[in-house]
């Protein structure tokens, strides 16, 4: 790999970073997690999808008396196969919403630490704002105090504030929605 070595050394470090984080969410699955989102593997494989054909297949052959010395044992409509096949879809359904659990979980983290790395980044961008603000100042430069956009860009931004203003952004979005289903 020739252009990892064009990688900047930070960003080889973030990198390391999120494969740690990454690691740590996988080592932190229970054993039931484990085990479900390898059954969901296998269920997932055309191994698994071409074993069923076979199976199935063969299960009909015998059961309609198309193969010669073995008794059908399973006769038209299959209510034993249906019964095996249900039983099969139940454990299926089960280990597949196991394994969405854990990805749901999974991404629930990562977007945490995202948002955590927002606001920080928000913060850091503000106290940045205000230190080029100070130094305009002792410079003399006062024309950039004039700018109204950047004097609001030197104050922390309020997280609960911009929460309201998103919940009232959606209700609109939820009426005008709703008024147009109306029509």
């Amino acid at each position: 790999m020739q252009g990892s070595s064009k990688l900047p050394p930070t960003a080889k470090k973030n990198i390391e970073i999120i494969a740690q984080v990454e690691q740590e969410l996988l080592r932190s699955r229970s054993w039931v997690e484990r085990f479900g989102e390898g059954i969901a593997h296998y269920f997932g494989s055309l191994f698994f999808i071409g074993l069923h054909v076979l199976l199935i297949a063969g299960w009909i052959l015998v059961n309609t008396a198309s193969v010669p010395g073995i008794q059908p044992f399973d006769l038209y409509p299959f209510p034993f196969l249906a019964l095996v096949v249900g039983i099969e879809f139940i454990f299926l359904t089960t280990f597949v919403l196991i394994n969405q659990k854990h990805q749901i979980r999974r991404s629930d983290r990562w977007w945490h630490l995202h948002l955590q790395l927002s606001m920080l980044t928000e913060q850091e961008v503000t106290k940045n704002m205000q230190m080029l603000a100070l130094v305009c100042r002792r410079l003399g430069l006062d024309g950039a105090g004039e700018d109204q956009e950047l004097s609001e860009m030197t104050k922390a931004t309020s997280v609960p504030a911009v929460v309201d203003e998103l919940e009232k952004a959606r209700d609109v979005d939820g009426e005008s929605a709703g008024a147009t289903k109306g029509k």
